[in-house]
């Protein structure tokens, strides 16, 4: 491995994220990938063993922006004086969960079981108020298109399925189902995104001989990746 190689490829996504956090030196960001080089050599070297220079690339680039934005996250934190933990990440079922609950006008808080949550995990950031959440949610359901809260209001509020949305809005169900999901991965992004997902290098064996964790969770082979970028091409 010759992680000289991406110097173009780590000096792009530095100064991507430069600019989305200004408060953090690029110097510093461009340190904190090439230190992860230096802990992962054992995935490097499988990916590029195994892969193409492109889906290899696309693998390192998002290993590199998860890297860097987790960096980012922690000197934004210590800079404006907030603790990190305190940021919150939705997913799709937690949604489902809170939108009937915005749309009905029934707010009454819901137990941690009936979030999925066991008790030892903090529920929600801003000191685990229910009403935060939702007050999160409803300001993001303003940021949508109006059909893509148009069709969350008749999934969520009004409960309707795909079958009788489909016949509402006179198209397919499939048709249906592909526009919630790009609904609610709108509503998502507004929310901050999909939490971040993080590696999972080399494990020792008992025998000593080790093993390469193949896990690729935060770049999987075959989907799209955040970077398309190669090293040819930065």
């Amino acid at each position: 491995m010759v992680i000289e190689s991406y110097e173009n490829l780590v000096n792009t996504l530095a100064y991507e994220f430069s600019r989305k956090f200004r408060m953090v030196e690029i110097d510093d960001i461009r340190q904190e990938m090439w230190v992860w080089f230096l802990e992962h050599p054992n995935k490097v070297a499988y990916w590029e063993d195994n892969y193409d220079n492109k889906e290899c690339t696309k693998l390192i680039a998002r290993s590199l922006r998860n890297a860097a934005k987790d960096y980012c996250q922690k000197e934004k934190a210590v800079k404006l004086g907030y603790r990190v933990e305190d940021l919150y990440y939705y997913d799709k079922e937690l949604l489902e969960i809170i939108l009937p609950a915005i749309l009905t006008g029934d707010k009454s808080a819901p137990s941690f079981t009936d979030l999925g949550f066991t008790k030892s995990r903090k529920v929600l950031s801003e000191g685990g108020n229910w009403l935060s959440m939702c007050a999160d949610v409803e300001r993001a359901l303003e940021l949508l298109q109006k059909e893509q809260r148009s069709i969350i209001n008749l999934k969520y509020g009004l409960g309707l399925d795909s079958l009788a949305l489909a016949a509402e809005m006179k198209v397919s169900a499939d048709a249906v189902r592909m526009r919630i999901n790009r609904a609610m991965k709108s509503l998502l992004a507004h929310l901050g995104g999909d939490k971040p997902k993080f590696d999972r290098d080399y494990r020792e064996r008992e025998d000593g001989k080790g093993q390469i964790d193949t896990d690729t969770r935060d770049g999987e082979v075959g989907q799209d990746s955040e970077s398309s970028v190669t090293r040819e091409e930065v």
